[in-house]
């Protein structure tokens, strides 16, 4: 069962408030946890051309990344807002199979009130799957 809150007017028209959810998220990930702000109808765009689309996709790639990483932690670098939509430049480390991860990407999202609806995942797969050693596409 998906939690929901009330929008604020604040959050309605700024997205604000999803980079500090992204950045206190990625310090402790749970993905099997509860997930007030991810819409139900969640579209996940990977860099590996995967399309992910509802809450149970994306949280099971959520869950596949974090067995074979289970020590990945982001931290945001940086970040910007426009309107509904978050930029967030991340730096990502743990241990995949072929030792330390170190990698930088970008999440964007889109938010409808206190809820993502979207999310464009960028980063290097080549540096993740030769670090991590095993393709992203079986996560």
């Amino acid at each position: 069962m998906t939690e929901r809150t009330t929008a604020t007017p604040e959050r309605a028209a700024d997205a604000s408030w999803a980079v500090e959810h992204f950045r206190k998220f990625w310090s402790a990930p749970d993905p099997t946890g509860p997930t007030p702000h991810l819409s139900p109808e969640i579209v996940g765009c990977w860099p590996d051309g995967r399309v992910l689309e509802g809450i149970d996709e994306y949280r099971e790639r959520l869950i596949n990344i974090g067995r074979v990483i289970p020590d990945i932690r982001l931290e945001v670098l940086e970040h910007a807002v426009n309107g509904e939509l978050a930029f967030i430049r991340w730096q990502a480390r743990g241990t995949g199979q072929n030792g330390p991860l170190e990698i930088i990407g970008i999440d964007r999202l889109r938010v409808r009130g206190d809820q993502i609806t979207e999310n464009a995942i960028c980063f290097d797969t080549a540096t993740f799957e030769a670090q991590v050693g095993v393709p992203l596409s079986s996560t």
